[in-house]
């Protein structure tokens, strides 16, 4: 009996030792197989990645460079900005530094308004002076009757003590003192035209008169000027006595200067 079951009992080893050798040998494929696939999977998708990440890296460099561009295009604009509120800044410190000379200039030109109108009172009163505050400072106007001798250059007692009381006022005052001579359109006749050949030169000779007395009385020379008109620029008609004899007059224009 166990002489007969040996071989039986060794086939059938063999035979289990053989089907389990050949299904190791399919799950090591089979296993073999399954790591070898997704080992491939791992890689592609590592590479994937990779490219990935190249890729934003790339983006990342790219954007960085616009950034730094914007960044500088920024700044320049800030610098540029910075510099023109300083400009602003500047501009409006002179503006304020103007504004406030001409205030000051328009309150000394009201005050020396004001004391001309003082201290002329009386031939205000008896219409023989004209004291006007103007835009670009002050004009004095006298009728040529109050000044001058019909036809003459020279001044009469009340001229010159009503222009003394002017020129009193401006030899301590920074104005430019502009005298001013005009005329009616009678032409010059008779004897007189031989030294006055026209309305123009009587004007100018009076204006220059003034200007003298002026100059005698204290008032810089430098900031005297004469000036002749004649017959132009009329305040009334020519028509009448009455308009010729406005328009017969001196005006003394004081303008402030630095």
């Amino acid at each position: 009996m166990e002489t007969a079951l040996r071989p039986i009992v060794g086939s059938s080893l063999w035979r289990v030792v053989l089907a389990t050798c050949i299904v190791l040998s399919a799950l090591v494929c089979i296993q073999g197989c399954g790591t070898t696939s997704d080992y491939e999977s791992a890689v592609q998708e590592r590479d994937t990645l990779s490219d990935r990440v190249r890729k934003l890296e790339a983006e990342n460099e790219s954007l960085k460079a616009k950034l730094e561009g914007q960044t500088s295009t920024w700044g320049d604009h800030i610098i540029a900005l910075d510099e023109s509120v300083q400009d602003l800044a500047t501009e409006k410190e002179e503006l304020d530094a103007q504004l406030q000379a001409e205030r000051e200039v328009a309150k000394t030109t009201r005050a020396l308004h004001d004391d001309l109108i003082s201290d002329l009172k009386s031939e205000l009163s008896a219409k023989e002076v004209k004291v006007d505050l103007m835009k670009s400072g002050i004009r004095v106007s006298m009728p040529g009757e109050v000044l001058f001798g019909s036809g003459s250059t020279k001044l009469t007692d009340s001229g010159r003590e009503m222009l003394l009381k002017v020129g009193a006022k401006l030899k301590d005052t920074k104005y430019q003192t502009v005298v001013a001579g005009f005329t009616d359109d009678v032409p010059i006749g008779g004897a007189l035209a031989e030294k006055y050949p026209s309305n123009w030169e009587l004007a100018g000779a009076r204006a220059a008169r003034v200007v003298r007395l002026l100059e005698a009385g204290g008032v810089p020379s430098e900031r005297l000027i004469a000036v002749s008109f004649g017959e132009n620029e009329p305040v009334a008609s020519n028509d009448s006595e009455e308009g010729r004899a406005q328009n017969r007059r001196i005006e003394i224009r004081l303008r402030p200067v630095e």
